[in-house]
């Protein structure tokens, strides 16, 4: 068995696990908490789940929020309101994940986002 083979098999065993760690279960809610907040249309939450949040000038941040509000603007004109974001998979390296969330629309359309992710002190951020 080629060593991609066994890698995929691999994979295919943990995606199937209904057992998640406990990393596993923290990092998927902080990014499905992510994006509650931009559901909820609060903007400067969602940018304060960013991992250097608190580095941010107060410019930046207001800037950061502005690009935030467009783009749920944009998302909602074009597919209608976000009805639900749904953590549906995860791969975590160390203190880095990627988050695979599965993104419901108004329009009955949903999409796969994978949300970049970093632990900072113990906490699951956006990175």
């Amino acid at each position: 068995m080629t060593l991609f083979a066994i890698f995929a098999v691999t994979m295919m065993m943990l995606s199937c696990s209904s057992d998640l760690t406990r990393d596993q279960r923290r990092v998927r809610r902080a990014a499905e908490c992510c994006y509650s907040y931009l559901q909820k249309g609060k903007y400067e939450k969602f940018v304060g789940e960013i991992a250097y949040a608190d580095s941010m000038s107060e410019d930046y941040r207001a800037q950061m929020v502005d690009l935030v509000k467009e783009f749920a603007a944009l998302q909602e004109a074009q597919h209608g309101k976000l009805l639900e974001a749904e953590a549906i998979g995860d791969t975590i390296i160390d203190a880095m994940a990627q988050v695979y969330l599965l993104v419901s629309y108004a329009d009955s359309t949903s999409e796969e986002v994978g949300l970049p992710m970093v632990k900072v002190d113990g906490d699951w951020k956006m990175q």
